[in-house]
């Protein structure tokens, strides 16, 4: 968001003079007090047995607490922005440059954006077109692709670990799960599950130690450590297709087996299987509900849903939700349970606390898939362009329970429906698939929505009704969507942390808004190389080298220019084909023009892109590579002279 100049003018600018910085491993944590407010930063190193102020790319975790000077009680709520920059000179971030810093950082402009984005998140796409799409919908520019890892397979299932550094991709027809690296943009490896395997579910251990992998069609998951070079064990389940759940402590892991009609317990430490325990028909999901601490299992061609408990391996209740049910989950709160039936197009709600059902809402057809923001249930439906917007609050206004009937009848719950798209899922039947089409945003006040048919991101926020925006798949269709989150979360009342990885060394300027109070401040902390220098100078030979050809006609005002960049490698000086996530930005200084456009291999080692200029004037051009740590900032800028356009 672009905030104006009076806005701006009516904060609180604080800053710290260059006395107070400081080595992270020195002084771990700089405070300061802000009206009355005590606002402590420290940026602490989350490799163990490394030093604080090392750099070298390593994980930090930056941590931010707001607290109330005289009680020491923390502040809340906040919705507090931050960015770490690197400075450029040894000028120290005083009012004015501290303000400017944050105005240019919150414009979303790709030529002012931060080193490090505390901010940021990112739409994921997994696309029918063997790719995996990287998509910003905070950067003021029409293109908003970050970037694309091309996939070996058509991948299927996804799950990403918290810390947001990993993706795990299931490809059945490839028999293997790729890795990406998701800072990198980059495919890391594929861990092969055995031949002839079809793995198709995905889900990630509460512990992360682990991932685990459905192998449909046979009697077996595959148990997948965590890495860049993972190990694999196999552990024997039920026949069928499976998906996979846990108890939040990772004791216990539950397979639904559709065949053999059981779902399958398992010791996750030993990967020793404790039982199979016999439920109703073709099983589909298992989902851990808190509050009851026993898992309820859906099963699509049965009228029931069983209640297992894992630690005696028995079922202890059933309830009737008719046949057709096809997702199950625990709300944010972890009492009701909500389970979306296919065939009667409605969504049930079960109190965990009485094994009942409470209340119903009438979906649209075909409903799928539910997800949650803070307040709000959304059901996704396969026969119809719009999705069912529940307020969950309904709940607490539904008279105290007497049986699972009130006056014969279930409690209704209101919907509101909203259209994502002119055409349903159904309309391409051959893009849906197992993974969520829909994921709440970071704020949870609203839910990024795929459409397959229109190829297209909804953005809907809550009170609204209709989607706010949308965000362009780029003729790619989706086949499934997640948020990778890098933004700052609230871990403790008051307290927000994020993971972040740091690349250079030097001396950073720590920027931290608050809208309410509105306050600005920069904390100035320095980084240096450590142990690990060799290293990070062999990843920075790893950099590739750009060579900008000459312009074959003179570049004109809105008219198409091509532009060529022969990419070498820096150590043996060869052509490097095969790049598929070069681009180009170009812009006009300061930045208010820009494009960004991927540059396409012409021939080995040679890239194009074809820009048209909005008019004559000088205008830069740089190349970006994120496979091979080459990026935007700190490169030499191409000048590009562009004269009036000819008659």
């Amino acid at each position: 968001m672009i905030m104006s100049k009076a806005i701006l003018k009516l904060m609180l600018v604080f800053f710290l003079m260059p006395a107070f910085a400081a080595k992270a491993v020195d002084n771990p944590e700089l405070r300061v007090e802000i009206q009355g407010m005590d606002l402590a930063m420290q940026l602490t190193n989350t490799q163990k047995g490394e030093k604080t102020d090392s750099v070298d790319g390593r994980p930090f975790k930056t941590t931010f607490k707001f607290r109330d000077k005289l009680t020491g009680k923390a502040i809340t709520p906040l919705r507090p922005k931050a960015w770490l920059s690197l400075r450029r000179s040894e000028q120290v971030a005083t009012e004015t440059s501290c303000e400017a810093k944050v105005r240019s950082f919150a414009s979303g402009q790709l030529t002012t954006r931060a080193d490090v984005d505390l901010n940021s998140y990112f739409v994921l796409t997994l696309n029918q077109d063997k790719t995996v799409a990287f998509i910003n919908p905070q950067v003021a520019s029409k293109s908003k692709l970050e970037g694309i890892v091309q996939l070996p397979e058509q991948g299927l299932d996804w799950v990403l670990t918290k810390d947001g550094k990993w993706l795990y991709v299931t490809m059945p027809e490839a028999a293997a799960v790729a890795l990406i690296d998701t800072e990198r943009h980059s495919l890391v490896t594929t861990i092969a599950t055995g031949t002839g395997s079809k793995p198709t579910r995905i889900a990630l251990a509460p512990d992360e130690q682990s991932v685990w992998v459905g192998l449909d069609g046979s009697p077996t998951v595959v148990v997948i450590s965590r890495g860049e070079k993972p190990k694999t064990n196999t552990v024997s389940v039920g026949e069928g297709l499976h998906q996979i759940s846990f108890t939040p402590d990772s004791q216990f892991a539950v397979v639904t087996n559709t065949a053999a009609n059981t779902v399958s317990v398992i010791n996750s430490s030993n990967l020793k299987k404790l039982g199979d325990i016999k439920v109703r028909s073709t099983p589909l999901k298992a989902a851990w509900v808190a509050k009851a601490e026993r898992f309820y299992v859906t099963s699509v061609n049965d009228l029931m849903i069983s209640v297992v408990d894992p630690v005696k391996l028995v079922v202890d209740s059933q309830i009737e939700v008719g046949r057709g049910t096809v997702d199950v989950a625990a709300d944010p709160q972890g009492r009701y349970v909500w389970v979306v039936n296919q065939l009667d197009a409605k969504t049930y709600i079960i109190d965990s606390a009485t094994n009942t059902k409470i209340a119903f809402a009438n979906t649209t057809a075909e409903p799928d898939q539910i997800a949650f923001t803070a307040d709000y249930a959304y059901v996704r439906s396969l026969g119809s362009e719009k999705f069912a917007l529940i307020n969950r609050k309904q709940l607490e206004k539904l008279p105290a329970p007497s049986g699972e009937k009130q006056n014969g009848k279930l409690a209704e719950l209101s919907v509101t429906q909203i259209q994502a798209g002119e055409k349903p899922p159904s309309a391409l039947p051959d893009s849906i698939g197992v993974a969520a089409m829909i994921a709440p945003v970071p704020e949870q006040n609203g839910v990024m929505v795929a459409s397959a048919p229109s190829k297209t991101i909804y953005y809907y926020v809550e009170g609204m009704m209709v989607p706010m925006g949308t965000l362009d798949n780029y003729r790619r269709i989706p086949r499934a969507l997640m948020i990778l989150d890098r933004s700052l979360k609230e871990t403790t009342p008051g307290v927000f942390e994020v993971p972040v990885n740091i690349e250079k060394s030097g001396n950073y300027d720590v920027a931290v808004m608050l809208d309410q109070p509105r306050i600005i401040h920069c904390f100035t902390i320095k980084l240096e190389g450590g142990s690990n220098s060799t290293k990070h100078k062999q990843n920075e030979q790893a950099k590739i080298k750009l060579e900008f050809l000459p312009l074959k006609t003179q570049p004109l005002a809105n008219a198409e220019t091509s532009l060529s960049f022969k990419l070498l490698d820096t150590i043996s000086g060869k052509p490097i084909s095969g790049i598929q996530d070069a681009r180009l930005l170009a812009f006009e200084p300061p930045g208010l023009w820009q494009k960004r456009e991927w540059l396409q291999e012409i021939d080995k080692g040679v890239y194009q892109a074809t820009v048209i200029f909005p008019h004559s004037g000088t205008f830069n051009v740089l190349v970006e590579v994120k496979s091979r740590n080459l990026e935007f900032t700190g490169q030499t800028l191409t000048i590009v002279k562009v004269e009036g356009h000819r008659e």
